[in-house]
């Protein structure tokens, strides 16, 4: 598919940046124009939408193929997208809008600004986020992340078992989602520590392949979407990798709409729709249906 060849490769250039912490009635139709349909006017007074609904700009951002993008014909979806979807649906108070906001600084500093209500780039939590902005207390989706190990590792298949082994592994962007990730599991294990490395160097995200591959490292933590587009593509800028490296999955990372401080109200009303959704099935089957699997599989959270 074209859009998808095309997102494989663009996706090198804002990855690192994608995972950074930055500084109704059911009847009711929903706002799923396509970025050519949407206008300035979300710069008027920004409150009422249909039936005097108020209106949530939602703040998506390019290079995000499957959570977000324009098909051939133009029409606004993917993952995250379609979510939203139905849980405008859901809420009878509210009128989402999108907006293509380019990379994540520029969703962020348009939050940050009040230009955005919510934003959507397969964000993890982290208590910075926590603390910055309003989070629902139900994801919006799930992040499918395993551990990368030279070809042939024997017997380390998850962080447990990388852990016992003593295994070193690359550093992580302090403050990074995926270094939250693994803070969490210390956490969770205190007797079977990974012993995190922090760096200030956006480039250890994808630095991380050529360690392991070149026997610097023993481990890197990734998610399995982007090791699949990079690593395992035939046309991904780290192929030539792929013969020497294995990928396992073991643990499902939930993913959030991040939602400016001051609309707490708003974050109650989307979990709680997220929450049904969750509970009925439907976010496992737009997993199946976006990304070919269901990310929620290992639903440890």
């Amino acid at each position: 598919m074209r859009i998808k060849q095309y997102v494989k490769r663009a996706v090198v250039i804002g990855l690192a940046a994608s995972l950074m912490i930055s500084t109704a009635a059911c009847t009711k139709e929903t706002n799923s124009t396509s970025v050519a349909d949407t206008t300035s006017s979300d710069e008027t007074d920004g409150t009422d939408g249909t039936d005097g609904a108020k209106k949530v700009k939602v703040a998506w951002q390019s290079n995000s193929y499957p959570l977000a993008y324009e098909d051939e014909d133009g029409n606004l979806t993917g993952y995250e997208i379609e979510v939203l979807k139905l849980v405008d649906e859901g809420l009878a108070d509210y009128d989402f809008e999108y907006e293509l906001a380019g990379a994540q600084d520029a969703q962020y500093a348009g939050l940050s600004a009040g230009k955005y209500d919510l934003v959507i780039s397969n964000a993890f939590y982290t208590a910075e986020r926590d603390e910055a902005y309003a989070l629902p207390e139900n994801p919006l989706g799930a992040s499918l992340v395993g551990i990368i190990v030279p070809k042939g590792t024997e017997g380390v298949t998850d962080f447990a078992s990388a852990a016992k082994a003593g295994l070193k592994m690359t550093p992580q962007l302090a403050g990074d989602g995926l270094y939250y990730v693994v803070y969490k599991y210390n956490e969770e294990n205190p007797d079977n520590q990974i012993e995190q490395e922090a760096t200030d160097s956006a480039d250890s995200f994808m630095n991380a392949i050529s360690w392991v591959g070149d026997g610097r490292y023993d481990f890197a933590v990734w998610p399995k979407n982007y090791y699949e587009q990079l690593v395992i593509a035939e046309d991904g800028e780290l192929h030539d990798y792929d013969s020497k490296l294995d990928f396992y999955e073991c643990r499902s990372v939930y993913t959030y709409p991040i939602i400016r401080k001051d609309e707490q109200e708003l974050a109650d009303a989307i979990s709680e729709v997220l929450g049904k959704l969750r509970e009925e099935g439907t976010l496992s089957e737009l997993s199946e249906k976006f990304y070919g699997y269901d990310a929620f599989m290992y639903d440890s959270e």
